[in-house]
């Protein structure tokens, strides 16, 4: 064998090596990725049901819609009084628009934080909700204004 060839046949031992460690790394990755997504898109739309059900003024859905841990703490008529004084203070809602969302899984189980701008007759409000996953469902833990 030449020089040329031992050179050319090191090359594209190294370029195998290279190819086996991207494919290795996007072999686990993109599985990763695709389940972040996933999740983030079933929080949205966790929370868009949310939002439609305060904007129908179905309060009793959109109560439904949390998490027993919230329901504990928060009782629904609370829960209505809290809705009532926005819709006093800034009008009716009327839409929502989401900014960032992240999921994460901790002690906990998971959890998604999803920031989010409330758009009501009379202004806009910016409020951070957080969801929790439960058998199976995004489920509204908390939500507070910014």
């Amino acid at each position: 064998m030449n020089e040329t060839q031992t050179a050319k046949t090191k090359w594209t031992t190294k370029k195998k090596v290279l190819v086996v460690v991207i494919a290795a790394l996007l072999l686990i990755s993109v599985p990763i990725f695709a389940h972040l997504f996933w999740e983030i898109h079933e929080a949205k739309m966790a929370l868009r049901a949310f939002n439609q059900a305060l904007i129908a003024k179905d309060y009793q859905r959109a109560y439904n819609l949390t998490t027993p841990a919230l329901r504990a703490n928060v009782d629904y008529a609370p829960f209505v009084k809290v809705q009532d004084g926005l819709t006093a203070r800034v009008g009716a809602l009327r839409s929502s628009d989401t900014s960032e969302a992240e999921v994460r899984d901790d002690e906990n189980g998971n959890l998604a934080t999803i920031r989010a701008r409330l758009i009501f007759e009379r202004g806009e409000l910016p409020f951070v909700f957080v969801l929790k996953k439960q058998g199976g469902s995004w489920l509204i833990n908390s939500f507070n204004e910014q």
